[in-house]
């Protein structure tokens, strides 16, 4: 008579150890585009405020001297026009290191081009009080608002790491740091000497326009930067 065999005893498989999930944010795309839209209608709306009257110019002369008197809505319209563009490429240079997004960097970025469709307000303000101390005060206050705010956005993506590539490095955000505090400067200059003249205050901004043609360290940093680490990591 066979005796049976022993159950052969089992044998548990150890736990498969679960891969922990790299945390992620939001593509950027969309706030890329959103951002890209709110440049483009707020670029547009400047040109708005250079108004000749609804009135029939019989002379050359007539038309010449009326163009002159709008000496002032012209310049404030370039000086504007170069300060949006001028943040375009700050926000541009802030994205190049940008890989994901989450809410709280939306809503800085909502913030941001709050100040930025607010621009074209300030620029008819000052195109139409030029006497007036306090437009150049709003329009000031302005520029140093959004240049604060992208202060704030870049602090907040150095905090978190996984918003960003390699490539934004401590000495990358200490570049375009001192960059963005060179360049509230000159609103703050502007401001003090529409005390005195507000003609002058605004020809101001014009350093702007020369000191952004330059570039600086983080433009060479950009040029030289691996592909592998600026871009994305699969």
């Amino acid at each position: 008579m066979s005796t049976a065999e022993p159950p052969a005893p089992s044998v548990v498989e150890p736990a498969a150890t679960a891969t922990p999930r790299r945390v992620r944010g939001f593509e950027k795309n969309r706030l890329e585009a959103l951002a890209d839209g709110v440049f483009a209608v707020a670029l547009t709306l400047l040109v708005l405020d250079i108004k000749l009257p609804e009135q029939t110019f019989t002379s050359n002369d007539e038309l010449w001297r009326r163009l002159v008197e709008l000496e002032r809505h012209f310049a404030i319209y370039v000086i504007s026009f170069v300060v949006i563009a001028m943040y375009w490429i700050s926000h541009h240079i802030q994205f190049h290191f940008v890989r994901f997004t989450d809410r709280r960097l939306i809503w800085i970025n909502m913030f941001y081009l709050l100040l930025i469709s607010f621009v074209p307000f300030t620029t008819d303000l000052v195109g139409d009080h030029e006497d007036l101390v306090l437009p150049c005060e709003i329009y000031g206050l302005a520029l140093l608002s959004i240049s604060g705010l992208s202060f704030l956005h870049l602090d907040y993506l150095s905090r978190n790491a996984y918003l960003t590539s390699r490539a934004l490095t401590p000495t990358v955000v200490h570049l375009i740091k001192r960059r963005i505090l060179l360049f509230t400067l000159v609103p703050l200059t502007s401001m003090l000497i529409a005390f005195v003249n507000t003609r002058a205050s605004l020809y101001i901004y014009l350093l702007l326009l020369l000191a952004h043609f330059f570039t600086g360290p983080v433009d060479d940093h950009i040029h030289t930067t691996p592909v592998d680490d600026a871009g994305e990591d699969e």
